[in-house]
């Protein structure tokens, strides 16, 4: 492999590292939970996304490889997290094979952009560089923004348990309070419920 596709194979794993890290410290019931704001993205959605985008380029855009209905039944599978996983495996995998035979000159050669894309890039080629940089830079972000919804998904199971028991902290009566009102029991007025002092020298 050469010295710019071990880098960009050691970027892409690292992305996926980090994607996996954000979406195994959290349930997965939370995965397919959609953000309460636009475009209303879950977990599992951007993370099918960036799966999508990178096999489509890497895989089928650069390494000319066809990809069929392998992951039509993922959505349906009963183990989400299972299905996830193994077919980020296979991604790494051909990733790997598909990025040991570039030798650096190839990252000059030009591939086809998609109909879809060339508004994108403004062109109907662009290098197997570019290509390789923008697949980067999408799940870059694609990434970022799974660590940002799993934060703030984090945040709101965490801090409710947190209000709940201030509320129940501020519930409890301080010790004044409770001072006051076990001796708000005394008639302090009445010289009866006084001690009585005893005089100095007396049996």
């Amino acid at each position: 492999m050469s010295i710019q596709a071990t880098q960009f194979a050691a970027t892409f794993e690292r992305l996926g590292r980090r994607m996996l890290a954000q979406l195994e410290s959290l349930p997965e019931e939370l995965w397919d939970r959609t953000a309460p704001i636009p475009p209303g993205d879950s977990l599992l959605s951007l993370a099918t996304r960036l799966l999508d985008e990178s096999e489509y380029w890497v895989l089928v855009t650069i390494g000319g490889q066809e990809m069929g209905s392998e992951h039509s039944g993922e959505a349906c599978s009963p183990d989400v997290r299972v299905a996830l996983f193994q077919r980020y495996g296979r991604w790494v995998t051909r990733m790997h094979r598909v990025l040991s035979h570039l030798p650096d000159a190839i990252m000059n050669l030009f591939v086809a952009v998609p109909p879809a894309y060339r508004e994108t890039f403004g062109a109907e080629s662009i290098t197997v560089r570019a290509c390789l940089l923008y697949v980067l830079e999408q799940s870059g972000l694609l990434v970022g923004r799974i660590e940002c919804l799993g934060q703030a998904f984090a945040q709101r199971e965490y801090f409710p348990h947190q209000v709940m028991a201030a509320r129940e902290i501020d519930w409890r009566p301080e010790m004044g309070e409770r001072d006051t009102r076990d001796n708000g029991t005394v008639p302090l007025g009445n010289p009866a419920f006084l001690p009585r002092p005893e005089r100095l020298g007396s049996a």
